[in-house]
């Protein structure tokens, strides 16, 4: 984004998304830029967009799931607007209903435009995520 000033940016998601069966990485959809806490935050295609440039940024998510995912386990990753992966996905959370956190420290934007969240539920039946997820750019 060039030499911007950089602005941190927020999202939430609603949840509600579901999984029919077990899945493989898949982007988590339905992000809201998260206007009040992060000023001029907005979302394109289910990814937050970056505002300006900064080559030490913290990119975090936290996704609640639950409904029936039977005794799966989860964990998500962050992907920039081109699906590579930032940094290693988050911590694997077992268990019908739990949050699946992924944090990457010491990124540089200078070639992230958007950022998005992809969870995978491996050996899940059904069920969805919950309310109150969230994703940062800071």
């Amino acid at each position: 984004m060039g030499g911007n000033p950089f602005t941190p940016s927020g999202a939430t998601n609603p949840g509600g998304q579901s999984w029919a069966t077990s899945s493989t990485y898949i982007a988590v959809t339905g992000m809201v830029a998260d206007t009040s806490t992060y000023p001029g935050s907005t979302v394109t295609s289910n990814k937050l967009n970056v505002q300006g440039s900064k080559t030490n940024a913290t990119i975090a998510a936290s996704i609640p799931f639950g409904s029936s995912f039977g005794g799966a386990t989860h964990t998500i990753r962050l992907v920039d607007q081109s699906g590579t992966v930032i940094g290693s996905p988050g911590s694997a959370v077992g268990g019908i209903s739990g949050t699946c956190t992924v944090t990457a420290s010491g990124v540089d934007l200078s070639a992230i435009t958007s950022v998005g969240v992809e969870m995978a539920a491996s050996g899940a039946g059904s069920g969805n995520t919950a309310a109150t997820g969230t994703l940062t750019i800071t």
